[in-house]
């Protein structure tokens, strides 16, 4: 019975503590999960940003170079778009860095990573607490973030 009031929770309502557990995730089917559930939020920034951040996940588990490749930029696209629309988002700029500082270097999308970090740390004490605990747990594994 517990597990299904979680689920219903899950399904009715977008968790960013969810959400960055999932960008976190090193399986197919929970980035699939979350996608699906973001289909059902309303259109704007914040789910281009969440949406085009995944779908640069997803892209890790495709099976074929061109669809990688074709998925990664689908995902590219729509979190630059967010981030274009919003460039003092600093949510926005957490999701980037954390697709940038993993992305294979052959994508030659690491160009903003430094101006990210910078961003973030003068930015950080602004964000909301559930993405203060995810910029927290990230920066103890990433190269360039350290709080």
């Amino acid at each position: 019975m517990k597990c299904l009031i979680i689920y219903i929770v899950l399904a009715l309502s977008f968790s960013k503590e969810e959400y960055f557990k999932v960008i976190s995730s090193k399986e197919l089917s929970t980035v699939n999960t979350m996608l699906t559930q973001l289909e059902k939020e309303k259109e704007g920034s914040d789910k281009k940003a969440y949406k085009g951040a995944l779908l640069m996940k997803k892209a890790g588990f495709q099976k074929s170079p061109k669809e990688k490749l074709e998925v990664f930029k689908q995902g590219r696209a729509q979190l630059e778009t967010a981030i274009g629309a919003n460039s003092k988002n600093t949510e926005y700029r957490f999701l980037r860095l954390i697709i940038q500082e993993n992305a294979p270097k052959i994508l030659k999308y690491q160009g903003n990573i430094m101006e990210d970090v910078k961003w973030i740390k003068s930015h950080y004490s602004l964000v909301h607490a559930d993405v203060k605990n995810a910029i927290v747990s990230y920066s103890k594994k990433s190269i360039n973030l350290k709080l």
